[in-house]
């Protein structure tokens, strides 16, 4: 099947410029544990892409949340919520590049409460920490196989629109 680019060209442009808009997540501090969508701790799978937020929210117990692992020496330098407090409290915090950051509880670390916020570039196609033209090979194998990998938009369906999406993603250069 052929796919001709030729009058989406105008498209593409005018995609390329639209801002993407962050979404915020958000875990819960209880008891020993960070909660995310019924996963704990290390078990947490959070993944989000740059720009977007995680907002912690103390349910119970007193708690505070450090970036890195538990005696790090660069413990807290990415974000810090500051002295362990009791709810309610809330901490912000706005993700801008890609990687895989550490955190933890500074009074419950030893106790198991640790996790890790991965975020990642939608357009890192291949997942290796770089947007690059080796993402756009990979996206357009995986959407000229019509593999759901390539569903980029998720809307079910494999055609030119997730394309339209996936060079917008990978214009903004993450």
């Amino acid at each position: 099947m052929r796919h001709s680019l030729t009058g989406t060209a105008m498209t593409l442009i005018a995609l390329a410029s639209t801002p993407s808009l962050a979404d915020e997540f958000t875990v819960e501090l209880s008891g020993l544990n960070f909660v995310y969508n019924g996963q704990t701790n290390g078990d947490i799978d959070l993944v989000i892409a740059p720009g977007d937020s995680v907002r912690w929210v103390w349910v119970s117990g007193s708690h505070n949340v450090v970036s890195g692992n538990p005696d790090d020496p660069d413990e807290g330098e990415e974000f810090f919520s500051g002295v362990p407090v009791p709810p309610p409290a809330e901490f912000l915090h706005t993700f801008e590049d890609a990687g895989d950051f550490p955190y933890h509880c500074e009074i419950h670390g030893g106790f198991g409460m640790v996790s890790t916020v991965k975020v990642r570039c939608p357009a890192d196609f291949n997942q290796d920490l770089n947007v690059n033209t080796q993402d756009v090979l990979a996206f357009l194998n995986a959407w000229t196989a019509g593999e759901d990998s390539a569903d980029f938009n998720s809307d079910g369906t494999v055609n030119t629109q997730d394309v339209l999406a996936f060079l917008n993603a990978w214009t903004s250069g993450c």
